[in-house]
């Protein structure tokens, strides 16, 4: 039975690969949260518990969009996709229904733990979430426009974003701060980073039945989009550290790896190959690390 679900989490959702990243996101939401009310915020002035609620009901709800998307694209990875782990047997859908109540049960009752008020926040996540499971009830007209369909997805990132500074701000008796907007534009910006990349694909690599961005605009508009998505994060970032003093830090930081970033879109826009590919799937997890790393560790030391 654990070999099942070893297997299943290594292919669709590698948790060596989230549980770090939603860590680090979970930290950040906390400590930015903190630090716009507070310059001189301290890391004890939230609990353990708000870090790691924080962090885990982040990591659950990357978990549901992966179960969520198992049952939207089923039938197409019947047709397509048949060595998936659903199509081949491994887990069931069935399986992945009760793993997602299981994860819904965890969210509130995290929440509860916290502070019952979360719920409405978490209520807010869970309406844009369903929405986006019942593909906005217009599946096959938004399937026709790939832009809109990223868009209308990656919103559900600053619902999220909502969610987990709620857990800081709420307890507190705080209330919505305008600041952080730059931080829920900043992280709708990196989705859309990671989305595109990991589907820009070398022509070889291409399946029939599947879609990706390279095959939809062509490898070189696909990296003009991508490099719009990563100019946009950037900047929004960038503006986000400096409502926390580390807007400087960041810039000098990010400009490093964008500017590497560059290069590589335009190496691949010039040489579209399996070789320069894979740096679209590597890259965005390295850019999101670096950013909300910056962003929640730098205040602590820069007061």
């Amino acid at each position: 039975m654990l070999s099942r679900w070893r297997v299943y989490q290594k292919e669709r959702f590698p948790l060596a690969q989230y549980i770090p990243m939603m860590s680090v996101f979970g930290f950040c939401a906390v400590s930015f949260s903190m630090h716009l009310d507070d310059p001189r915020a301290a890391f004890g002035d939230a609990s353990p518990a708000q870090y790691l609620t924080a962090a885990a009901i982040t990591l659950c709800w990357f978990m549901l969009l992966r179960v969520a998307d198992e049952h939207k694209d089923y039938l197409d990875d019947c047709a397509y996709r048949p060595y998936r782990p659903v199509q081949r047997g491994l887990v069931t859908l069935r399986e992945l229904r009760r793993i997602g109540v299981a994860l819904g049960l965890i969210q509130i009752g995290l929440s509860l733990w916290i502070d019952s008020r979360l719920l409405l926040t978490l209520g807010a996540v869970y309406f844009w979430f369903a929405l986006m499971s019942a593909e906005f009830f217009v599946p096959a007209w938004l399937k026709a426009r790939p832009t809109l369909y990223l868009l209308s997805h990656m919103i559900i990132m600053p619902f999220i974003d909502l969610y987990a500074t709620s857990v800081e701000w709420l307890p507190r008796g705080g209330h919505f701060s305008p600041g952080l907007l730059f931080y829920m534009i900043s992280s709708f910006c990196d989705g859309t980073v990671v989305e595109v990349g990991r589907k820009l694909r070398a022509p070889e690599n291409e399946e029939y039945g599947v879609d990706t961005y390279t095959q939809i605009w062509g490898p070189r508009r696909a990296i003009t989009v991508w490099l719009v998505c990563l100019t946009l994060s950037g900047i929004s970032t960038v503006l986000a550290g400096f409502l926390v003093r580390v807007g400087f830090l960041l810039l000098a930081i990010l400009s490093v790896l964008y500017i590497f970033a560059v290069a590589a879109a335009l190496r691949f826009a010039s040489s579209p190959t399996p070789a320069n590919a894979k740096f679209f799937t590597v890259f965005p997890g390295v850019w999101m690390l670096v950013m909300y790393c910056m962003l929640g560790l730098a205040p602590f030391f820069f007061v």
